[in-house]
């Protein structure tokens, strides 16, 4: 299987584990089960908008939910929702459930918890709800630039 993502790992010699589900999955603990992998490795991307329309890309591991306030002070922002279904796949160009945390269709702020550094290996999303992917988290922070913060509770 190959996808956007895939690709853009491959032209960058950044190495990755493809791991297929035999079914496509919408949650992050479904994508655990079907990957067989523990559920604070996935990597869980939330867009969140504020009051103005401006978007900003949480990621958090899966095991825990996003601090709002947290994130809302990190970006200097008011109230914050989360976004439509309809938004996430207008701003990011992904469904609901298979977001990857990079090569979104617009440019909008990334924020990583500092949990994510923590640990030695990461699922994220492939782009295609029948696949994620497993992956050294360091390796793809020079590719997304995020900002980093305590956002998880």
């Amino acid at each position: 299987m190959e996808t956007k993502i895939t690709q853009l790992l491959d032209s960058k010699g950044i190495k990755y584990r493809l791991l297929p589900h035999e079914k496509p999955v919408f949650t992050c603990e479904d994508a655990a089960k079907e990957r067989n992998v523990p559920l604070d490795e996935m990597i869980k991307c939330l867009l969140l908008v504020d009051k103005k329309k401006n978007y900003f890309l949480a990621c958090i591991p899966a095991d825990k939910m996003v601090d709002t306030r947290k994130v809302r002070d990190i970006m200097g922002c008011s109230r914050l929702s989360f976004a439509s279904e309809q938004e996430i796949e207008e701003i990011l160009g992904y469904k609901t459930g298979a977001i990857p945390p990079l090569l979104l269709k617009t440019e909008i702020p990334v924020l990583f918890d500092s949990g994510i550094m923590e640990k030695e290996k990461v699922n994220i999303s492939s782009g295609d709800p029948k696949a994620g992917l497993e992956l050294n988290p360091r390796d793809i922070v020079p590719l997304i630039k995020p900002r980093f913060g305590n956002i998880a509770k």
